[in-house]
């Protein structure tokens, strides 16, 4: 008989996707599992200002947020070391600081749920 109880609880995900569909499907697989999502942010703009300034455990970046290219999220994010899933259809092997996760687009619930498994893992370890 499978666990219906959410694994994990109030980890707090900051998510960046400015696909619009995508997105929600996102909020609504990562709220199935536990998870509290902050944002989702679809611009660039946005999401490097919660990237500095808010709070979250996690995060599940796009790579390419309308045209621009999420480095400057991703380069924040790692240096508060902060666990992060790359979400993308392309990938930049160049990236400074190196996700902990890579999810190639389109991914399942299942993928997005052992995603965020290592990122729990690296959030636990980190603390």
């Amino acid at each position: 008989m499978p666990d219906d109880t959410p694994q994990f609880n109030g980890m707090r995900v900051l998510v960046a996707e400015d696909e619009f569909l995508v997105s929600m499907l996102l909020e609504e697989m990562l709220t199935d599992i536990g998870c509290e999502v902050v944002g989702p942010f679809a611009d660039l703009s946005s999401a490097l200002q919660t990237a500095c300034t808010g709070e979250y455990d996690v995060a599940v970046i796009d790579l390419n947020l309308g045209g621009e290219k999420a480095d400057p999220i991703i380069a924040e994010l790692g240096a508060r070391n902060v666990p992060i899933a790359i979400a993308s259809g392309g990938f930049e092997a160049d990236l400074e600081h190196r996700p902990t996760v890579r999810l190639d687009k389109p991914y399942s619930a299942t993928q997005l749920e052992q995603a965020m498994a290592t990122l729990h893992a690296a959030l636990q370890q980190r603390d």
